[in-house]
């Protein structure tokens, strides 16, 4: 049973960073799914990875489409991205570490993440770059 499911209420509007947003979506469902069969530790190594990765690349493309269109709060944008790159490598490093109640602090971060950042931060372009074509 996933954790959490795609609704249109998570859309942007720009099909190529709703698809970004959706991978976001499976790495919480599979860390949920990795909890629930009792080897969330084994797994959360690969996932942090993967998620640190990802979310610099998605981050470059959000940053480099508002680049080219001069998007007017790139700064702020980018500021938060900064934030949360800080938060993962933070996480990633607790895991490395040795922590052993990481798994509930990575799920809760990550779910605050797609509903905070997703819906209030990247809802915000949506009419910027709609009207410039990005869809």
């Amino acid at each position: 049973m996933s954790l959490f499911n795609w609704s249109d209420k998570y859309s942007v509007g720009v099909h190529v960073f709703d698809t970004q947003h959706k991978t976001f979506v499976a790495l919480i469902n599979e860390l949920h799914d990795s909890m629930r069969a009792g080897n969330a530790r084994d797994a959360l190594g690969g996932i942090l990875k993967r998620l640190l990765e990802y979310a610099r690349m998605h981050f470059a493309d959000e940053e480099r489409q508002m680049t080219l269109f001069s998007y007017p709060d790139l700064a702020c944008h980018k500021a938060a991205h900064d934030k949360l790159l800080v938060q993962i490598i933070e996480l990633k490093a607790k895991f490395d570490g040795g922590a052993n109640a990481i798994t509930i602090e990575v799920v809760n971060f990550l779910k605050d993440w797609l509903i905070n950042h997703t819906l209030l931060a990247d809802k915000k372009y949506t009419v910027f770059f709609n009207d410039r074509g990005v869809v």
